[in-house]
């Protein structure tokens, strides 16, 4: 019985996406957020904010690096479809994030631009839907997924640490909403280039949250009740 509910632990979690929480990669994004915004950490889960329109940037794990930011702005799906979001910051200045695809339910998100106008595209880390539609749904429990929106602000130049970068802004966000951001650098050897995309590290997602994001063991005692759940249920099914 231990046996089997440590395997249905393993599995839940990994199912929901909460193994990631205790890692991070090497390469990867980290929001922040700049004054007049409270300061906004990673908990091992999300970077949370309760500004509804906040003044963030990304720095990058693997050291200053330069190529061409996307922002992609998740919108939980049970909320009206927006029409797009201002964004401002960055060497494109004020852009518009418009929505890329027809909603996103399953699977990672560099999969889910690849089969939305981006062919071929994929990124480090990577992003599962489990690593952060668990968190939306503590506060807002109808989403099922997102609506993703997306803006180029061209050529920038992130940090290796917290607190310096393009400082960004955008406007409105519902509750439940998650902002990431992609960095494309080229890779140019013997006249060949290529480009890397560097993704946001699941935890250093920015989170528009009610201030009660859960914490790590929150969720992973949430994970170990679904499975006990589960056990109990199947053992019951096959009693019957």
């Amino acid at each position: 019985m231990v046996r089997s509910m440590k395997a249905a632990w393993i599995g839940v979690a990994a199912a929901t996406g909460l193994l990631w929480s205790f890692s991070a990669s090497a390469a990867a994004l980290h929001a922040f957020c700049y004054s007049p915004t409270p300061a906004c950490s990673d908990n091992g889960v999300v970077t949370p904010t309760t500004a509804s329109s906040p003044n963030f940037g990304f720095w990058a794990a693997s050291g200053p690096s330069t190529g061409d930011l996307w922002i992609d702005i998740l919108v939980p799906n049970n909320y009206m479809l927006p029409s797009g979001f201002n964004v401002t910051g960055g060497v494109n200045g004020a852009v518009t994030a418009t929505e890329i695809g027809s909603g996103w339910s399953s699977g990672a998100l560099d999969a889910y631009l690849a089969s939305s106008g981006f062919s071929g595209f994929s990124a480090s880390p990577n992003n599962p839907i489990g690593a952060w539609l668990p968190v939306t749904q503590h506060d807002d429990p109808a989403a099922t997924g997102y609506y993703v929106f997306q803006a180029d602000l061209g050529t920038n130049t992130l940090a290796g640490g917290a607190g310096s970068g393009p400082d960004l802004n955008v406007g409105s966000l519902d509750l439940g909403s998650v902002v990431v951001g992609f960095l494309g650098v080229k890779d140019c050897k013997h006249d060949k280039c290529t480009t890397d995309w560097i993704a946001t590290a699941n935890s250093g997602a920015l989170y528009e949250g009610s201030g009660t994001v859960p914490e790590p063991a929150t969720l992973a005692l949430f994970a170990v009740g679904l499975a006990g759940l589960g056990f109990a249920l199947r053992r019951r099914i096959r009693q019957g």
